[in-house]
């Protein structure tokens, strides 16, 4: 049987970046440690099936050196390591994608003489959180009692997406690699990220983590967008990497959610009562997550008390197991597309000026789902 000729580093680095042991691959891969070593080499269709394992492209086996992955925008850590983090596949994967993404939909709203967006990279550092807070509030079209409105948080965390997305943001949130269940994206790697552009910013939210914690993540990457600076983050505990940028993001996300000032004044009637941070969480409609971490940037309880309780809730939420059903197909696109993004997909279909094998690349729903897709999303409006 025919074998390809391929240099070995390729198959070691593969492995490595998929960050699976050889033991783990020798089951159905009894030769592997013969093409490690360069004593024999595989067939294409052992080569085919070996990428499928490691999540790589094929492409890749022919490169005469393994290349040197480097994320293309900054990535803050809570907790730095000595040495820096190695991003996942599936942190890469995703990020490429949505670059793709955000790349086509500005080409596109170029060509459709869209106008910038007036509030990326409105911000400088040297600014209030409380000025950066209140323009936000502004473009998004809400008051600073916004959230306060709604009956309950997970409310509140729904319209802030929409209004987000509204104002021109493409939004995504998904918690695995495109629509493959097997790829899911680790939280403890990232909480989410921003891709600066003047016409097509767009901001993921992990949809791994926990519901609690994604406003205060949406938050952080709005402040992002207004400072014009792209990043990578993994906000540990709701905690800023040290960074000054990461640090004014955090400011800014969290006198967005919950105004210091008014805090203030519901703390002194609440303070002495057992239930304080589940009365706060009701009256500003976060998460208590939120609350407590809210409270602890205004130094109202110690950092102790903080993770203590932070602590604590992550355990319980931990205890609830993701037992619940994936939900409806087209709902959960909703998340992982966009409608704003989606409706500029049909239309350059439409327009003749994007082929149906681009849109499918574009949305990665393909055949009948992109048409059952398209036709919800037309059918909204």
């Amino acid at each position: 049987m025919q074998t390809v000729s391929i240099n070995p580093k390729i198959i070691r680095w593969g492995i490595d970046r998929a960050g699976l042991t050889d033991q783990v691959l020798e089951d159905k891969f009894p030769k592997l440690e013969y093409w490690l070593s360069g004593e024999r080499f595989p067939t294409f269709k052992q080569l085919q099936d070996l990428a499928k394992k490691i999540k790589l492209p094929m492409g890749y086996f022919f490169l005469t050196e393994p290349p040197v992955e480097k994320l293309p925008i900054p990535y803050y850590r809570t907790e730095r390591s000595t040495s820096p983090a190695k991003p996942s596949p599936e942190l890469m994967d995703t990020l490429f994608a949505m670059q793709r993404r955000m790349h086509w939909l500005r080409e596109y709203l170029l060509e459709n003489e869209q106008a910038k967006l007036d509030f990326v990279g409105i911000a400088k550092l040297t600014d209030s959180s409380q000025s950066i807070a209140e323009s936000i509030r502004s473009h998004l079209g809400v008051t600073e009692d916004w959230a306060q409105m709604h009956p309950t948080w997970e409310s509140a965390l729904r319209t802030m997406f929409k209004l987000t997305d509204d104002i021109g943001i493409n939004i995504v949130t998904n918690g695995i690699v495109g629509n493959n269940t097997r790829r899911k994206l680790n939280p403890c790697e990232f909480r989410g990220f921003v891709l600066i552009d003047d016409y097509a910013p767009l901001v993921f939210v992990n949809n791994a983590d926990c519901k609690a914690a994604q406003m205060f993540t949406l938050a952080h990457e709005l402040a992002h967008i207004w400072f014009g600076a792209s990043a990578i983050f993994d906000l540990a505990q709701l905690q800023p990497a040290d960074d000054d940028i990461e640090i004014a993001c955090n400011k800014v996300a969290a006198e967005f959610l919950v105004p210091a000032n008014r805090l203030r004044e519901t703390w002194e009637t609440l303070s002495d009562r057992n239930d304080a941070y589940q009365q706060l969480a009701r009256r500003f409609k976060v998460s208590d997550i939120v609350i407590t971490r809210r409270l602890l940037d205004l130094n109202l309880i110690s950092k102790a008390m903080f993770f203590e309780f932070y602590q604590a809730y992550k355990e319980k939420l931990d205890e609830r197991t993701h037992a619940a059903s994936g939900g409806d197909f087209y709902t959960n696109q909703a998340m992982r597309v966009g409608h704003t993004f989606m409706k500029a997909v049909i239309q350059a279909v439409g327009e003749g000026n994007l082929q149906h094998i681009d849109a499918f690349r574009l949305t990665n729903l393909y055949g009948k789902a992109f048409d059952g897709y398209a036709n919800r999303v037309m059918g909204i409006d």
